[in-house]
Formats: structure tokens, C-alpha cells, sequence
């Protein structure tokens, strides 16, 4: 929410009874809200609006005199991009509501308004805001730490503060670094962040991802060949040490390359200097290297297929990035920001996430991690509804659900009030957790109000 005191909800309407009554309902649900006229007097409200003194959410008529909502709409789009839009039509005027819906409107209302109706969009107006501005933060800790190479980079939990911090003490040394972590974890961007934050990032990042190489071309595409070494080899050619010069070389998956590349490996890693396929001259080279794997690489070389040697050699600073059922807390923004990146890139509006689909995906394990998730929130965009109901949602994750509360049940005698206060509370702590300790999506989760939640974390003395 805007971090002022400027109205959280801003209302135009050229009917002043249709605006005040918009008003009213807001108020009721404890968002004060600002009333104008025309389109007019809200963009003026707009440009004199200091940095982040502007609205959470807009609600708009569409048939305005002069300037319509659906200006007003591109607008605010274009200046304000994390306002969330509601447009409000006349009875039976679906065209308008399509119209706005495709240039992002975030929901409409119809006229005559229902209480219910306007009460429901609002809430979910206002959580959406909150999930936006949320992510504005994140992204702004995370430029503060370097760490935003890529936009997918996005993150709240401690765990992954842990990790990021961790990969800036590497970057400011030329150390190697091995990054463990299950496939999809995002162990490549990791190491593009220590790339960029280190003394190294003007010179070029050369991913080498050597499970897709096979055993016949992998000594060429790592060390080089010369003209002739082979069939095929009509010139010569530098391999991903001599491409990564000045730079930083990440090794993907360094965990199942074959013993006799290992040993290559291992002399480039001790004598700095490479022999190309085919050579017979030693080629200096000056590359940081990051290499990665999801493999436990202490139980490879007890097994013997992995050089202890080799492994001491990467195993200067290790970073484990953890999975993401071991970091819910980012998991709803990751959604938040994938739906958003996606929904640009094919021009559809940010589906809503009612509380049913939410708690879903946060009680899913995500057993492909990031790239899962990202995969997924495509799939929401590009296949799914305005609004998303679990059949949008692959089976898997549907079908994700909580215990039964039956298998809560104490057996034998139980005092009543004190079982379901516990539970209660214990309920709120876990949503709170899953969060990341943002209250508005721990309320969508439980699928309860705001102001239902901050009671009920009074009532347990959570709210602190």
C-alpha cells in the first residue's frame, strides 16, 4: 500500500451519489477513499503526486465526458504502472468491460452496483496492490545487494537472503565457487550475480552446461581444437576457458563429467594453462570459474566416481542454494512475478489468484523448483482464465491439498475450545510463515479478510 497518507483507493465517477456510494464501501472496509469528477482532476491529482503518494487502487467509470476511463486507464498504465485498475460499466455494457480487461484493467464493476460484488473486487484490488508493491521492495533489496542480474531473481525468504549475501563475500574475490543445488534451484543465476557484482563482470559470463555434451565433444568445446584434430574440424577454435578470458566460466552440472575430462579439468585448475584438442602448445588462460551440480559430490568421490582431488579443488566456497519447498516464503512472489513477466509478454492481462488456488500452490513442493513454477505461471497466462480457479491448474498441484482436518483429531476425551484455539493459532503461525510475514496474503491463503486476520492475530498475540 502507498506509503503515505494519500488515500488508498481513488474513485472517479461524474456521478456524485455512484462516487460517494463507492466511497462509502471502501470506507466501510477500512480503505479511506478520494472521490473526483472527471478523469481530468485525477491525472492533475496524479502529476502532483510526490513519489509514492499515489493510490493503491483506481476505480473508474468508463463513460466519462472529455477524457474516458479507458484513457485514463492507459494513463495510469503507462505512469503508474503498480496501480491496480478497476473499470465500472453500465448494466449490460460488456464490450467496455472486454475493452478494459485487454488493456489491463485488473476487474470491472456493473451498474447498478451490488455491496457484495464491490466489496469482493476491492479486497482482491487492494491484495493485488499489496503483492505488487511487495515486489517493488524485493527488487529494490535485491538491486541493493547486486543480486539482480536477472529479473527472475526475485526473493523474500531469509534463506535466500543467506544465500545472496553469501555470493557477494565470493564475488569480491577470484575464489572458486561451487554452487549446489537441486535442478532448477536458479544455480545459473546465482552465478551470473557473482559475476556482475565481482571486478570480472565487463568481461564476458561462458556457460558450459556439460550434461548436454556429449563424451566425444566435451574436451573440444572446454579446452579448444586445433585445425585438424578431428573430422570435421576445418579451422581452429577457442574453447570455453579461452572464451571466458577475463571473465567467469560456470561449468553446469561439473558432477557428470567422465574420469578422463576430470583430469583435464583438474590440470587447467592447478597449472592455469589449457591444451587445445590436437595441439602441442599450452594456451594461458584467465577465467574464474563457478561450477555447479545437483549431486552430492563428497558421496561421488566415497563411491569413486568423482576425483577427490578435483573436488578439492572446486570446493573453495560453496553455496548451497536451497529448494523451494524449503522456501515457501518466496513462492507467491515468484508466482506474482512470473504472471506479470509473462502477461506482458504476450499482451494478456494478470490473472487474480483467488485464496483455493493460492493455498494449492503453497501447499505444492515444487519438485522442479523454480523453472517449475516459472513453467507453470506461463501456462496460467497463456491458457488460464481472468480469474483462476484450480482446474486451471496442472493436476499435480491441484490436488496439493492440506491433511484432512480429520487426521488432526485428538482421540479420546478433548476440551473443545482449547483444541481449536491451538489449532487456530498454529494455523495463523504456519500462514504467517508461508507469507513471509505479509498479511495480506496470509489472509488470501486462509481465505479471510484483513481485518478478520488482524483480529485473529490479536486474539492469539500474533500480531506483532
Amino acid at each position: 500500500m502507498a506509503a503515505s497518507a494519500c488515500p488508498p483507493v481513488w474513485i472517479v465517477d461524474d456521478h456524485r451519489s455512484a462516487g460517494d456510494a463507492l466511497a462509502e464501501i471502501a470506507a466501510g472496509l477500512g480503505y479511506p477513499a478520494r472521490t473526483f469528477s472527471t478523469a481530468e482532476l485525477a491525472v492533475e491529482a496524479l502529476d502532483s503526486a510526490e513519489e509514492g503518494d499515489v493510490c493503491d487502487v483506481l476505480v473508474t467509470d468508463v463513460r466519462l465526458p472529455r477524457m474516458d476511463g479507458l484513457a485514463l486507464l492507459d494513463l495510469f498504465r503507462l505512469r503508474a504502472p503498480d496501480v491496480v485498475v478497476v473499470v465500472v460499466t453500465a448494466h449490460g455494457s460488456i464490450d467496455d468491460a472486454v475493452r478494459a480487461m485487454r488493456a489491463g484493467a485488473h476487474d470491472f464493476l456493473t451498474k447498478p452496483l451490488a455491496v457484495e460484488r464491490v466489496e469482493a473486487v476491492l479486497r482482491n484490488g487492494m491484495a493485488r496492490a499489496e503483492i505488487l508493491a511487495e515486489l517493488g521492495r524485493v527488487r529494490a533489496e535485491n538491486r541493493a545487494l547486486r543480486a539482480h542480474v536477472l529479473p527472475a531473481l526475485v526473493f523474500r525468504s531469509e534463506a535466500m537472503h543467506a544465500v545472496v549475501a553469501q555470493a557477494q563475500r565470493a564475488a569480491a574475490s577470484d575464489a572458486t565457487v561451487l554452487v549446489l543445488g537441486e535442478t532448477g534451484t536458479g544455480k545459473e543465476r546465482i552465478a551470473r550475480a557473482i559475476h556482475e557484482a565481482s571486478a570480472r563482470a565487463r568481461g564476458p559470463f561462458v556457460a558450459a552446461h556439460l550434461a548436454a555434451l556429449a563424451e566425444g565433444v566435451i574436451e573440444s568445446e572446454l579446452f579448444g581444437h586445433e585445425k585438424g584434430a578431428f573430422t570435421g574440424a576445418a579451422g581452429r577454435h577457442p574453447g570455453c576457458f579461452e572464451q571466458a578470458k577475463a571473465g567467469t566460466l560456470f561449468l553446469d552440472e561439473v558432477g557428470e563429467v567422465d574420469p578422463r575430462t576430470q583430469v583435464r579439468l583438474l590440470r587447467v585448475l592447478q597449472e592455469r594453462v589449457v591444451l587445445r584438442v590436437g595441439g602441442t602448445d599450452e594456451v594461458k588462460v584467465d577465467a574464474r570459474l563457478v561450477a555447479a551440480t545437483h549431486r552430492d559430490l563428497k558421496a561421488e568421490v566415497e563411491a569413486g566416481r568423482f576425483r577427490s582431488d578435483l573436488y578439492y579443488r572446486l570446493d573453495v566456497v560453496t553455496i548451497r542454494v536451497p529448494p523451494l519447498r524449503e522456501r515457501r516464503a518466496d513462492v507467491p512472489l515468484l508466482l506474482a512475478h512470473f504472471l506479470d513477466v509473462f502477461a506482458n509478454r504476450y499482451g494478456r492481462p494478470i490473472p487474480d489468484v483467488p485464496a483455493d488456488v493460492a493455498a494449492a500452490v503453497l501447499a505444492y513442493d515444487w519438485p522442479g523448483n523454480v523453472r517449475e513454477l516459472e513453467n507453470v505461471a506461463e501456462r496460467l497466462v497463456v491458457m488460464g482464465a481472468s480469474t483462476l480457479g484450480k482446474d486451471d491448474l496442472p493436476a499435480r498441484i491441484a490436488q496439493a491439498a492440506a491433511p484432512s482436518p480429520l487426521s488432526l483429531l485428538p482421540a479420546g476425551d478433548v476440551d473443545l475450545t482449547a483444541f481449536l484455539d491451538a489449532l487456530e493459532g498454529e494455523l495463523l503461525k504456519r500462514a504467517l510463515q508461508r507469507a513471509g510475514g505479509n498479511k495480506a496474503l496470509a489472509a488470501r491463503s486462509l481465505g479471510v479478510s484483513r481485518e478478520g486476520l488482524r483480529y485473529k492475530l490479536q486474539k492469539h498475540d500474533l500480531d506483532r
